[in-house]
Parts: structure tokens; sequence; C-alpha cells
């Protein structure tokens, strides 16, 4: 009897726990501490198939506790633990260390609130594509940048340079040879874009895609930071323990029975298979010869004129297939000439679009292609942001959470200078050149 008064005693106090943790965080949903104004990231492709990325952040203060609580550093996560040649590109970066799925960025100093400060920094990116992930013959990157839980991103911007690019999603303007996915992000929000090139297009090899683990790294420090703060009485940690293997009895039945229908019904079992199917988006655009602001002839290939900025594009619309003289001859991505004028032109947009089919009687199913290596698996397109920001599926996905530190937390033991040991730090821009 008096084992049982115990363990109920255990549990009423890990629920009060929960209960604490959880309007803490409802009470930060509702008055964020900072705002994202601008994320921009600039994605170039190497002829090994990794990524030169650049990323541009500008962060703004909306709360510091009186001045006790000055943004210092930010963690920001980043697509997985293969990146080399982190280099910090402005001053107000003091250093930068490695945490595999997450940097941390420290300041050159606290700043406050309604302060905005701009910082970047380049990196080498690599085991982000996968072969043969939706069409035989094609290689695809998927990529979701950081994601903030707390607050929204103003501006997000990815510019992923557009040579040899076959398709992408969704749809984006096309500009000095970039394609440029824009939006906005409420917080917790995220963003995924996909670019597809033919197999050929760069040195891709199975041995360095986005199936070879997971972007958190069990064996390594990925830091807590969303969440992840420490408590020394012995008898509450005992108590979450059992209160979660309590609710495990409960709750593993009821997703075990969600799964296997998801098995069964979702494309994973015997009912559906994914397959894809291309999307042509044709749009015929008309061009001023002249601008008709300043008179300037309009330079090939540009939308705007090259000496006042004015758009010259007289009218715009999409069309389809059948509206349209010889469409066989505009079915790949890219932009020409229609008809016998030189100011029109037809600009075509591919996108590869994942479809559910009925399987056939004596099909099976398995998590790659039948025949294939591991390279055939496909990659979970979102990622779960948990206490780790780890991935929700096996693979390597682009994205992972990120958070800020301040120099006053309330919360106990958050920001103790232990957790920052053991990271593989980058010198600071000015020591560069000192």
């Amino acid at each position: 009897m008096k084992n049982v008064r115990n363990t109920v005693k255990v549990l009423l106090m890990a629920a009060v726990l929960l209960l604490g943790l959880l309007l803490p965080a409802t009470k930060a949903q509702a008055s964020p501490t900072d705002e994202i104004v601008n994320f921009t990231i600039q994605v170039d492709v190497n002829e090994d198939a990794s990524l030169e990325m650049i990323y541009h952040i500008e962060w703004k203060v909306l709360y510091d506790g009186g001045g006790k609580e000055k943004l210092e550093w930010v963690d920001l996560g980043v697509p997985n633990k293969y990146h080399t040649n982190i280099k910090p590109l402005t001053d107000t970066i003091s250093k930068i260390k490695d945490n595999g799925s997450k940097l941390a960025i420290y300041l050159d100093r606290g700043y406050s609130k309604n302060e905005t400060v701009t910082f970047e920094f380049s990196m080498t990116q690599d085991h982000m594509y996968q072969i043969d992930k939706w069409v035989e013959g094609e290689t695809v990157y998927t990529f979701t940048p950081a994601w903030f839980d707390d607050f929204s991103v103003d501006q997000l911007v990815i510019g992923w340079n557009a040579e040899n690019a076959g398709a992408w999603q969704p749809d984006c303007l096309q500009t000095d040879g970039y394609l440029v996915f824009s939006t906005s992000l409420s917080p917790g929000g995220q963003y995924t874009i996909s670019v597809v090139y033919p197999n050929d297009a760069f040195g891709f090899s199975p041995d360095r895609q986005a199936d070879g683990g997971s972007g958190y790294d069990p064996g390594g420090n990925n830091g807590g930071y969303n969440g992840g703060s420490s408590f020394d009485a012995f008898d509450l940690i005992g108590g979450i323990i059992g209160f979660l293997v309590a609710m495990a009895f409960i709750i593993v039945p009821i997703v075990l029975v969600v799964k296997f229908f998801k098995y069964i019904f979702s494309g994973s079992g015997f009912g559906t298979e994914t397959k894809t199917e291309k999307k042509i988006t044709r749009t015929k655009i008309e061009y001023y010869e002249f601008c008709p602001s300043c008179g300037s002839p309009r330079e090939e290939g540009k939308d705007n004129c090259a000496y006042c900025g004015r758009s010259m594009i007289k009218s715009k619309e999409v069309v389809e297939e059948s509206q349209i003289e010889k469409p066989e001859r505009y079915t790949n991505t890219g932009t020409y000439r229609y008809g016998d004028s030189p100011n029109t032109y037809i600009r075509v947009n591919v996108v590869n679009i994942p479809v559910h089919v009925p399987r056939s009687s004596g099909s099976r199913s398995s998590g790659s292609r039948s025949g294939g290596g591991s390279h055939h698996s496909s990659c979970a397109s979102s990622c779960a942001c948990a206490s780790h920001c780890a991935c929700a599926s096996s693979c390597a996905c682009a994205c992972a959470c990120a958070s800020s530190g301040r120099a006053g937390c309330s919360v106990k033991d958050f920001f103790k200078e232990s957790f920052h040991e053991g990271r593989i730090a980058v010198d600071s821009k000015r020591k560069e050149n000192a």
C-alpha cells in the first residue's frame, strides 16, 4: 500500500511539473522576444555536388528583460553535420562553434530591445541530394531552412543557382541566373523547396546522399536549446519517467493502430503507391521593345530596364497547351521565343509532383525500390522540431530548429558555460583580419 501511495505521489508531481513547463511556453508564444526581419540563403552547387551556402540574417530584439537579457548568441539549425569551411563574413560575429546539426553563433556584443543585428557566414554543405528520388535518371535536392518556434520571419529568401536545373518546386522567380524562392513564416512555420537535376549534371555519389543518417547525431552533443533545461531533483526526474511509462501503456497501442492504417492506405502498404507526374506551366510574356519610362532598349533576358529599373513586361498570362502553336516545343524548363514577334516569349516551368496511384494486386512495397540500394529510399520533406531538433525520419533532412541566447535567463541552468563545451570553434572575421 505504501508503494502505491508513493507511486501516486510521484505521478501527481510529474503532472504538476509538466503543467508548469507548458504554461511558460504559452506565454512566450503570446509575447515573442525576437523577430527575424530578413533571412536570406544563397546556394551554389559545386562540381562535386556539395553546396556553397551563404547565410544572411537580420535579427531584431523585441524584449531584453530591462537590459538583463540581451541577445548574445544564436543557435541556428543547419541541414546536417556534413559541413566544412565555416567562415564568419561580418564583424558582428565574434566566433562560431560547430555542434553538428546546429551552429552556435556568438555575437560581438549583447543586443538590447529594438536593436537589429545583421550577421552573415558561409559554409560548404554536403549530403543534401537523393539520386532517383522521384524519377529514374534525376537527382533531387530538398531543403528546409531553419525555422523559429517562438517568433516570425518577415522575409525568407532562398536564391538557388539555376545552372543545369531541370525542374523545381514551388514556383519561383528567376533573377540573374538564380531561382529566387521567397515567403514569410509565422512562429513555428517551415518552408521546403526542391530542385531537380539530371544525374550527370554534377558529381553525384550514392555514398554522399541525404539518406546516410539523421541530422541529429545521437552520439554527439546536439544541445537541446528548445526547452532543454536540467533539474537536480532526482525524484522529479523519476516522476517524469514514471509518468511517461504509464502514459506509454495508453498511447502506444493507439499509435500502432494509426500507423497500421496509414501503412495500408497512404502508399506504404498494399493500398496505393507514390509515383510522380510532371506539371508543366507555360506563361506567355510580351515585352516592350523600349522602356516606357526612359526609352532605353530592352536587354535580352532581362525583365526590368537596366537603366531605370522599370518592368519591361507589357503583358503576362498563363496559357494552356491548346492556346499555343506547337506546344511540344515548350516542355522543358526555360524561356523560349514565341512566334514571329521578337518581343514575345513562352516561359516554361516543370515541376515533378508526387501522386498516389492504386497498386496492382500482385505488387508489394518496401522502404526502397526493388533491386536498388539505399540510395533509392526517399526522405520525408518535413522535420519534427523536438527538443533536439531531430528529423522525423531516418534520413538526413535539410532542416533544424533555431533559438537564441540571452545574458540572463529565468530557466535554471539553461545557459551554463558547460553547455557550450566540446564544440568546434571557428575564429571570428575580425581575428582573421588581425
